[in-house]
């Protein structure tokens, strides 16, 4: 019945466009291929609007700077529509982290790390399997004087990372944010319901 009703809700998923990944009982898998955020400054860009987020320091306990902003501005986008925030989860800020820094370090951006591993399989490494439906949002930038707001800001312009930052079923979530030696820097937010 387990399965059905996750094969019925992955089928959904895909409909709507959301990026998740789903493991059948039979331990399979699939990943749809889900768009990306790549963006730099334009010269005539209007000046970012400031968010203030009220957060407790202890949710994002080991979080950088960045990393600790962009969740808070994620986390200010569900409630302004009504949902609740995501809590904040050091394995899922490891596993992000992990990815975040293999593209800074091998100049690469993709869901798919360069061994052909997936955010399932990146959440493996960290003994995380036991979960309902677990997904991931991607984003570079370089350039930027606030890149957690313009992060936050390029995800809700696109319909599929938006659909995970507002999705109603993720319960846990974390950023890990790494940056290159030519100052991009590479944003992994991993979202997971158990």
């Amino acid at each position: 019945m387990r399965s059905s009703l996750l094969v019925s809700f992955y089928i959904l998923v895909l409909i709507c466009g959301v990026a998740l990944g789903q493991r059948s009982s039979a331990g399979t898998r699939a990943v749809p291929v889900l768009v990306d955020v790549i963006s730099t400054p334009s010269k005539n860009r209007e000046a970012v609007r400031q968010t203030t987020v009220q957060t407790a320091a202890s949710t994002v306990s080991s979080a950088n700077e960045t990393e600790a902003r962009t969740f808070e501005l994620m986390n200010a986008q569900r409630l302004a529509m009504g949902l609740k925030s995501l809590r904040w989860d050091e394995t899922l800020a490891a596993v992000a982290r992990m990815h975040s820094q293999n593209m800074a370090s091998s100049k690469f951006f993709s869901h798919k790390g360069l061994a052909g591993e997936f955010v399932d399989d990146r959440a493996a490494k960290f003994g995380i399997f036991n979960w309902l439906a677990i997904g991931e949002n991607i984003a570079f930038m370089k350039g930027y004087s606030d890149p957690a707001t313009m992060a936050v800001e390029k995800w809700m312009q696109s319909d599929s990372h938006k659909k995970n930052i507002l999705n109603d079923q993720w319960r846990e979530s974390a950023i890990g944010v790494a940056v290159a030696d030519d100052g991009a820097m590479y944003f992994t937010q991993v979202f997971i319901t158990r």
